[in-house]
């Protein structure tokens, strides 16, 4: 089964999904952080991976549109409940990125 198909008819365990979260490839990363989000998949270990995708800002982390991969990480994460002054990656952002991670938010049909 496709991966992508298999993430977004939840056939995957949270197990599945954290391991996801080391994907490289941007559309299978995607549908893995919007799912959890989607669904409130809140691990220690998925907010652990999270964090560290955070800071992935380079420009080798684009995801989609101006979006890096750290922006949905970040996003996934508010929408888990974490304080937005409490994640490491929102932390370093200047006025103009966190807006940017907002519209994100905004925009994902969670």
């Amino acid at each position: 089964m496709n991966i992508v198909k298999k993430i977004e008819e939840g056939k995957c365990s949270i197990q599945e999904l954290e391991n996801l979260l080391e994907e490289k490839n941007p559309i299978v990363l995607y549908h893995a952080l919007t799912h959890i989000g989607k669904e409130g998949l809140r691990t220690e270990e998925i907010i652990k991976k999270l964090s560290e995708l955070s800071s992935k800002r380079e420009p080798q982390d684009k995801m989609i549109g101006h979006y890096k991969v750290g922006d949905l990480a970040i996003a996934t994460m508010i929408k888990l409940g974490e304080k937005e002054d409490e994640i490491t990656g929102f932390k370093i952002l200047d006025e103009f990125e966190k807006k940017m991670v907002f519209r994100l938010f905004e925009e994902i049909e969670w």
